[in-house]
C-alpha cells in the first residue's frame, strides 16, 4: 500500500511539472509575438518605403531582474541595396512595460 501512494504521488507531481512547463512554454510563446510586432512596426517606421524580408526571432536574453531583451533580425532592401538590421526590445519581464526598442543596421 505505502509502494502505491509513492507512485501515485510521485506520478501526480511528474504530470504537474510538464502541464506547468507547457503553460509557461505557451505564455512565452504569446510575449514572443507581442514583442515581434512592436519590432516589426518600429522596423517599418525606421525604413520607410524599404522592403523587408527573411525576419528572424534571434532570441531572449534577461538583463537582470527588472529588464529582458528580445532580438529580431530582418534584411532591408533599400535603394537596390540590402543589408541586415536588428530590433532589440527591452521590456520588463514582470510587468511586461517596454522600456526602449531600439534599431540598427548591422
Amino acid at each position: 500500500m505505502k509502494k502505491l501512494l509513492c507512485a501515485v504521488f510521485f506520478s501526480i507531481i511528474f504530470i504537474a511539472s510538464f502541464t506547468a512547463k507547457g503553460y509557461n512554454a505557451a505564455e512565452e510563446h504569446d510575449s514572443v509575438e507581442r514583442w515581434e510586432r512592436i519590432a516589426w512596426s518600429a522596423l517599418e517606421e525606421k525604413y520607410k518605403g524599404a522592403s523587408l524580408k527573411d525576419y528572424e526571432y534571434i532570441g531572449r536574453t534577461e538583463i537582470n531582474d527588472e529588464e529582458t531583451k528580445d532580438v529580431f533580425r530582418v534584411t532591408v532592401n533599400r535603394k537596390g541595396k540590402s543589408f541586415p538590421a536588428h530590433a532589440e526590445v527591452y521590456f520588463h519581464p514582470v510587468t511586461n512595460a517596454i522600456i526602449s526598442v531600439q534599431i540598427f543596421p548591422l
